[in-house]
């Protein structure tokens, strides 16, 4: 009796849930439910898909950012759940506009990824024989800041949720606008480039400035290496250490980053603005080489002294290159020695607690690892994007 009464009721059930709403698709759209809205740059829609939202395929009346579209052939099947998902990822960014955007009050061309919110307002831009639209340069610049972030996030165990926010990287054609930009948003009375540290970085910068001079390659390195300082100021904790001394640790790996995303260093800090430096035409392998060969003195006890904005020209390449050594050889201690900068502990003591030496034992080993293996030839750097 008791088993009938389970099988009439589990028939019951059976017969009372609903049949499954997303179909199977067709042979027309590949049994997916969905077809690529054809109102997209072929050569940029693997580059739309990349990122978590892109204002120029939000204005897009056909799909509003989803890049797919319904097919019209069937009643749907599995990518239609991506196509709603996008749907209202695209609301969500959309209904929130860029501070500069509300300034202005009217759209500019905006991508935003896990780690960054790029701002572009331009025509064009060079790259080598071509050039450049605001969106494309967004698209370039994306793809080059995520792969420094990458890089960044696997040597210090980083995901995008342990910066307190996107970092903003805002680029300006006119330098009226960025100069509003700068008095009004950043509260900084400058036509320079700047850079805001914290709980909320941006930085923005007038392409036409001396050392970006428009050109693609020099705006997206430019970008990278201040990318990099921005995630630092709030990494895991907002703390920004260029201002401690640690400079050393900012700076060199605002360049490591750069270098390794590019092969060659262009941008210096602590003001951006200032690109009248370009040590060594910015490759610094066999520069390196040398410059410890010649200079035997010790270099490292008035390095570690420093801020980021007192580096002499040359300790931008000598930082670099002690960065370069520790995340090679020690790079389990990179985040130990973020944090213990951020907690204002002294170099003395982390280096004996996180290389296992003094500072004198780690400018020998420092000194002998660069010895054998810095190459005879420096990479070729890139020539563009």
């Amino acid at each position: 009796m008791f088993a009938t009464y389970v099988l009439v009721a589990a028939a019951s059930l059976s017969a009372q849930v609903p049949d499954n709403p997303i179909g199977h698709g067709c042979e027309y759209c590949e049994n997916r439910g969905t077809e690529i809205c054809e109102n997209h740059d072929k050569d940029l829609l693997p580059l739309e898909e990349q990122v978590l939202f892109c204002s120029v395929s939000a204005a897009c009346k056909k799909c509003a950012g989803a890049l797919l579209v319904d097919c019209v052939r069937c009643n749907g099947g599995p990518d239609n759940i991506l196509l709603e998902s996008r749907l209202l990822r695209y609301e969500r960014f959309a209904a929130s506009p860029a501070a500069p955007e509300k300034l202005f009050d009217r759209p500019l061309t905006r991508i935003i990824t896990e780690h960054y919110d790029i701002l572009i307002d331009i025509d064009t831009v060079k790259d080598g024989t071509r050039k450049l639209n605001a969106h494309e340069l967004a698209h370039a610049m994306a793809i080059e800041l995520e792969a420094a972030a990458a890089l960044l996030n696997e040597h210090f165990g980083a995901k995008p949720q342990d910066c307190s926010k996107r970092t903003r990287i805002w680029y300006w054609a006119n330098p009226k606008d960025h100069k509003r930009v700068n008095l009004e948003i950043l509260e900084q009375n400058s036509d320079m480039g700047f850079s805001l540290y914290g709980v909320n970085p941006a930085t923005s910068a007038c392409t036409a400035a001396k050392g970006l001079d428009s050109k693609a390659l020099n705006i997206v390195s430019n970008a990278v290496h201040k990318g990099t300082h921005l995630r630092f100021s709030n990494l895991f904790r907002v703390e920004w250490i260029g201002n401690k001394k640690a400079g050393w640790f900012d700076v060199g790996a605002a360049h490591w980053y750069e270098d390794k995303v590019f092969q060659r260093v262009s941008t210096y800090c602590i003001d951006e603005a200032n690109n009248d430096l370009d040590y060594e035409g910015g490759r610094w392998h066999v520069a390196m080489r040398r410059y410890l060969l010649k200079h035997k003195e010790g270099l490292l006890p008035d390095l570690l002294a420093q801020i980021s904005g007192t580096l002499k020209e040359e300790q931008h390449a000598v930082a670099w290159c002690l960065y370069d050594w520790v995340a090679t050889v020690h790079p389990k201690a990179l985040k130990p020695l973020l944090m213990g900068y951020k907690d204002r502990k002294e170099s003395r003591d982390l280096f004996r607690d996180f290389l296992g030496m003094s500072v004198l034992e780690a400018e020998q080993a420092w000194r002998i690892w660069v010895a054998e293996t810095y190459p005879i030839k420096d990479p070729k750097p890139r020539k563009n994007l």
